[in-house]
């Protein structure tokens, strides 16, 4: 009888072992999984209303602008038509399109001057539309908040309507 009862008693030890292990792995894989999950999602852009923006042609037509020459060859151009969105309120600025009206000739000297300093090269990549969009919101808002109070952009995007480049 007693090598029956210590072989039963052996079983249940590794009965409550193996649940025991089988809980604590429960346990970790739901932490970790909360943990990943609250990290792994993407965060969510919140893009502001129609309402909220209003959109300026910044050219009346295709403007041409001279790109930086590689090559003393060939004058390099690209054609851009671009608009611009707007938030119609921010924060401590009474009328935002009165001030995007009073610096208009002001942005579209920052959009020449930025083409200016590019090769043809720069404006073939796949993300030069990318990498000028947000160049150029930077530098607009910071020139329209340059004398004011308020941080917070008035610029919202800049959509290139037309771009072609010889």
């Amino acid at each position: 009888m007693e090598g029956k009862s210590g072989y039963f008693i052996l079983i249940g030890i590794v009965a409550f072992l193996s649940l025991s292990l089988a809980v604590l792995i429960i346990i970790l894989f739901l932490q970790g999984g909360f943990v990943n999950s609250a990290s792994d999602n993407p965060k969510i852009v919140e893009s502001p209303s129609d309402d909220e923006l209003v959109k300026l042609k910044l050219f009346e037509e295709k403007t041409p602008f001279n790109l930086k020459n590689e090559n003393s060859g060939k004058n390099p151009i690209i054609v851009i038509s671009a608009e611009i969105s707007y938030f119609k309120e921010v924060r401590d600025i009474q009328d935002t399109t009165a001030k995007i009206e009073a610096n208009k000739s002001m942005l579209q000297e920052i959009v020449g001057t930025y083409f200016q300093s590019l090769t043809l090269k720069d404006v073939m990549k796949d993300d030069a539309k990318e990498k000028a969009r947000a160049e150029l919101k930077k530098r607009m808002n910071e020139r329209l908040l340059s004398n004011e109070k308020a941080r917070d952009d008035i610029v919202y995007t800049i959509v290139f309507d037309q771009w072609f480049y010889q």
